[in-house]
């Protein structure tokens, strides 16, 4: 991303675990036998469709620990060893583990090569059950159908056909739409199996690879964002039916500012204001940490501030600590690590198009569920046009919550208000040039924490006097305007110290 100013990538990660433990393989070979010598753990292997060929191909083996039998699925990147995923055995309940520390890779990764088509399974066992059918170029998630690997995503670039042979239940569905959207709508196909089956499940019922074929050739794309079927839309009533609710959208940390939300939504558009100083970054920080640890890929595209001061921001409020020592940041360093919160940047003037390519990427390679630009106004480069130029801002970033399918939040700047009406709580009309924002937006959130004269005297000097002033960190929450609902104020704790707003009842924790 020379081209745009940066050295570096200006996509960052919080903080990034790079070091990679190494199986043995030696253990590989040892769970394998293992597997071989019990009749009763093979024979529930076998019992899954697995056929002896499959067993000893992809080394198939048994570990034992504490009275629980775990199935061994090794990882193999060319002959090396990379991972090893543990699926309990029935009477214990069913889980699944990794080696701790090891590198996530595609299974069965290697058919890659040399195909320009690929099929992709939710997970090892559907992808031998495909193996086996003499489908060779089928490879599996190895991190569940929600989670695909950004690194997985490059893998896959070249290839001109990707066939999704995800589970036919709700949450299988949703993660092969979101791994659609990250591959390219133009080039994935939705392979639907019968309702409450897997691929390990369709063969098991007695289908065979000619059922498959069937298919495959039923297979089609997903319908575009913005665009469905008619067979969708009624899905989509069907589960808005029988969900008896409306889905709660993406959550801030704080239950009274989500009854007045009611959640941010795909295609959602947010802007938040307030005056200066009030904390405007530490609550979209608040919101992108907590939702990040919540396992949801957060984008923070910042323009004012480099993202280790943004991740100091971040470290305070979630240590509550205004001086990070040095054992805090150590600690970090373990806890953040692979938590999937990211900062872009950058520090030249930027056309409106260079941000919104650089969402686009990030969505395809994080799968980001949220992202928060800051601040909105620094996109406007006009100074006889502004409103005109801060409009087709406002509308592209609108638009683009729509196509990537996912909330977006920008901070919006206020308008420079005269010291008689600093006292005043700020509403909508304050933020500058708000008459190019109102259309295009589904929430305004304004923030506003009343001024409050200092206990020091007054500072005199002989040109000027200052009055020391500073904010009262109760803060104002208002809902100035909301496309889906009636909006409303309540109130937070800001300590400004360290970045954190809380509830009013926590002010003192």
């Amino acid at each position: 991303m020379k081209s745009m100013g940066d050295i570096q990538d200006p996509i960052q990660p919080a903080f990034k675990k790079t070091v990679y433990k190494k199986p043995s393989q030696d253990n590989a070979e040892t769970y394998h036998q293992a597997l071989l010598e019990d009749s009763n753990a093979m024979e529930y292997v076998l019992g899954r469709g697995i056929k002896r060929e499959s067993v000893a191909k992809f080394k198939l083996g048994l570990y034992q620990n504490n009275g629980t039998q775990w199935l061994t699925i090794p990882h193999y990147q060319g002959k090396r060893l990379v991972n090893i995923k543990f699926r309990s055995l029935p009477p214990a309940d069913k889980s699944f583990k990794r080696m701790p520390g090891c590198k996530s890779i595609l299974f069965n990764m290697d058919s890659l090569n040399g195909h320009k088509e690929i099929f992709i399974c939710e997970g090892e066992l559907d992808t031998i059950a495909l193996a086996q059918e003499d489908i060779e170029n089928v490879i599996g998630t190895t991190t569940g159908s929600g989670s695909f690997d950004p690194e997985w995503v490059d893998q896959l670039k070249d290839l001109e056909k990707i066939y999704i042979v995800y589970d036919a239940d709700e949450a299988g569905q949703k993660g092969a739409r979101s791994l659609a959207k990250r591959l390219g709508y133009n080039r994935c196909y939705n392979i639907e199996l019968p309702a409450g089956q897997d691929v390990n499940d369709f063969f098991d019922d007695g289908h065979d690879i000619f059922d498959f074929q069937k298919l495959i050739h039923k297979a089609y794309k997903f319908d575009l964002p913005g665009v469905i079927s008619t067979d969708t839309a009624i899905d989509l009533l069907q589960r808005e039916r029988d969900q008896g609710n409306e889905s709660l959208g993406l959550q801030t940390p704080w239950e009274n500012v989500n009854k007045l939300t009611k959640g941010f939504h795909p295609g959602d558009f947010i802007i938040l204001s307030a005056p200066p100083k009030t904390g405007k970054t530490s609550w979209a920080l608040n919101i992108s940490q907590a939702q990040a640890f919540n396992g949801d890929p957060i984008l923070f595209y910042c323009l004012e501030m480099r993202p280790e001061r943004l991740i100091k921001k971040v470290l305070q409020a979630r240590y509550k600590s205004e001086y990070l020592s040095s054992e805090q940041i150590w600690t970090a360093k373990k806890e953040f690590a692979g938590l999937p919160l990211y900062f872009a940047y950058s520090f030249k003037k930027l056309k409106l198009e260079d941000v919104l390519n650089l969402i686009r990427e990030s969505i395809k390679r994080y799968d980001l569920k949220f992202v928060v630009f800051d601040n909105i106004h620094f996109l406007v480069r006009s100074i006889s046009n502004v409103n005109e130029e801060l409009g087709q801002v406002v509308q592209g970033f609108k638009l683009l919550a729509e196509e990537l399918e996912i909330p977006i939040m920008a901070i919006a700047q206020p308008r420079k208000r005269d010291v008689s009406s600093r006292e005043e709580i700020m509403r909508a009309e304050d933020i500058k040039y708000s008459n190019a924002i109102h259309a295009d937006c589904d929430q305004m959130i304004i923030l506003y924490r009343k001024r409050i004269a200092s206990k020091a005297k007054e500072i005199e000097g002989p040109v000027f006097t200052v009055k020391n002033e500073a904010l009262d960190p109760v803060t104002l929450v208002r809902i100035e305007a909301h496309r889906y609902g009636a909006g409303g104020e309540t109130l937070l704790y800001f300590h400004g110290e360290y970045s954190r707003f809380d509830p009013l009842d926590h002010r003192n924790d």
